[in-house]
């Protein structure tokens, strides 16, 4: 009877703190899921840290995205408040990178223009799955671990207005095996 009620006990104590994993993969007979995403606070805080990649103070945290993790040799984390050109940050991250890598750090605006050539349509830039919507001029990634740069017009349906989606592909494993999938179009042989 003990082993029973502790085996009860067991399951059921299971089963509350366990993660579910039905909701965790998608199906064929999945329901609709809404997700909202703000990509206008990834840090849940205004609290923000200050980045250095291999001693150079970054202003702002946006590389930590597209810093290829493979090229890491070493994070280290500071849990203190800095105070560097009159602004106060909570915590430091110092990132080094692997003998030989140097980042090739740029803003989006720069990318933008280096590569690209645009008309004077809004443009919305995102990286991965990420669309970003923080300033263009200041928002920095890693030039070296930027796989592709797909453009796309797209017309709005209010007032028929263009803006231009800037869809940055980073050098993940999964992204460059997905960019050399060979697609096959057409219905014939």
């Amino acid at each position: 009877m003990k082993n029973i009620i502790t085996f009860l006990l067991l399951i059921v104590s299971s089963c509350l703190f366990c993660q579910n994993p039905i909701n965790q993969y998608y199906s064929e007979n999945s329901k609709l899921r809404v997700v909202y995403k703000d990509s206008s606070n990834r840090f849940h805080s205004t609290k923000k840290p200050m980045v250095f990649v291999n001693d150079v103070f970054i202003e702002n945290e946006s590389v930590l995205g597209t810093i290829n993790p493979n090229e890491i040799k070493n994070i280290k984390i500071e849990k203190e408040s800095f105070n560097k050109n009159d602004v106060e940050y909570y915590g430091k991250i110092l990132i080094e990178t692997k003998s030989g890598y140097e980042p090739n750090l740029i803003t989006l605006k720069a990318l933008s223009k280096k590569y690209i050539k645009l008309n004077t349509n809004p443009v919305v830039f995102q990286i991965d799955e990420n669309v970003i919507s923080e300033n263009y001029d200041t928002y920095l990634v890693d030039e070296n671990f930027i796989l592709k740069i797909v453009v796309e017009s797209v017309k709005t349906s209010d007032e028929n207005t263009e803006i231009h989606l800037v869809k940055l592909v980073t050098r993940t494993p999964e992204n460059i095996k997905k960019a050399n999938e060979i697609k096959i179009r057409g219905d014939g042989i």
